[in-house]
Parts: structure tokens; C-alpha cells; sequence
């Protein structure tokens, strides 16, 4: 564990940018978290996190780009990806592709952000244009959960004892869910909505 610690902190911004391309969100808090304990600093941690997540939404372009629905249909149903929500994805993108793409960063996709980013492979979105918007949308997603990471890092210095330590990360952890599953249900939502 030590050495796994020890290599964390020598390579500690390439290895945000490598952990933020396989899961983002829990990476930013966590990242926002230490930036108040002062083991990252803001700006670094800030580019190496989107840096990442933004070259995963490139990868996940590709798939659908080159793979498209053979992928969905071999693996789709371990990423929660169905052919019948990039068909619901591929519908909205002709009328509204760049608010669908801004809003999905922003939003953590509400639940469709595979779906999302497969799908402006599969309709063949002008790449320029989706890295455009996804960099601008990744910059306001990366700010707020640095932003709720840094709180509870905050809310942590101020208490002493472990039991309110404890509490306080359980707290944090309890947040980050709740924002992903809220935005998983307005998906649904979403999605129920334009089926109608």
C-alpha cells in the first residue's frame, strides 16, 4: 500500500489524467478533496483531470465511429448502452446535437453519456466540433466537483475528532451518489419523455 502511496505522489498529475479516464467523477472529488489538504495543487490537478476525461469522451467517440452498433450490440449491456437509447440519442441529434452535447458534459450526461458519445460517433458529429464542446462542458464539470471535493476537504480540517473525520467523508461520499444517480433519473426522465 505504501508503495502504491509512494507512486501516487511522484507521478501523482499523469496519474489523475490515467484515473479520470477510467472514472472521472469519483476522481475530481476525491482530487478536489486533496487539493485542501493540500497534497495537489488546483491548476495542475485541473488540466491532468481534464485532460483525461476529456481523451475517455474521445475514446468513446471512436467506438461509435469505427464500431458503432456492433459494439452496442456485443457490449453494450455492460456499460448500461442499449441500441434503443442511441436510437433515442440519434433522433434528438439531428434537431439538437450541439445542446445535447454541452448538456451532456455538463450534466454527467444524465445517464446517457456513453450513449451520448457513441452516438455522435455513430451520426458521425463533426469531431472538431465534438471535442469543442465537450472541453467547454468538461471545464464547468471539473470545476464543480473540484468544487464540492474542496468543501468537504474544508469541512474535514475544521473537526478534530475521527468520528466526525469519518462522518464527514461518508457525507462527501453520500453526495457524489446522489449528484450521479440524480442525474441518471432526469436521464430516464428525459428519455421516457421523448419516447412519448
Amino acid at each position: 500500500m505504501s508503495t502504491v502511496i509512494d507512486l501516487f505522489l511522484q507521478y501523482k498529475y499523469p496519474a489523475l489524467a490515467i484515473l479520470a479516464f477510467f472514472e472521472g467523477p469519483y476522481i475530481m472529488m476525491m482530487s478536489g478533496f486533496l487539493i485542501r489538504l493540500g497534497i495537489l495543487t488546483l491548476i495542475p490537478a485541473y488540466i491532468a483531470l481534464s485532460i483525461g476525461d476529456l481523451i475517455a469522451d474521445i475514446a468513446w467517440y471512436f467506438v461509435g465511429y469505427f464500431f458503432g452498433n456492433r459494439f452496442i450490440k456485443r457490449f453494450g449491456k455492460f456499460f448500461g448502452i442499449t441500441e434503443e437509447k442511441v436510437e433515442n440519442a440519434k433522433g434528438l441529434f439531428s434537431k439538437h446535437r450541439k445542446k445535447i452535447l454541452l448538456g451532456s458534459k455538463v450534466t454527467a450526461g444524465f445517464g446517457l453519456s456513453l450513449a451520448t458519445l457513441i452516438t455522435a460517433g455513430i451520426t458521425n458529429a463533426p469531431f472538431v466540433e465534438f471535442v469543442l464542446l465537450n472541453f467547454f462542458g468538461q471545464a464547468v464539470w471539473t470545476g464543480v466537483m473540484l468544487s464540492v471535493g474542496y468543501f468537504f476537504g474544508n469541512l474535514y480540517l475544521t473537526v478534530n475528532d475521527i468520528f466526525s473525520r469519518v462522518f464527514i467523508i461518508g457525507v462527501a461520499v453520500l453526495v457524489l451518489f446522489l449528484i450521479l444517480r440524480l442525474s441518471r433519473y432526469l436521464g430516464r426522465r428525459a428519455n421516457k419523455s421523448v419516447n412519448e
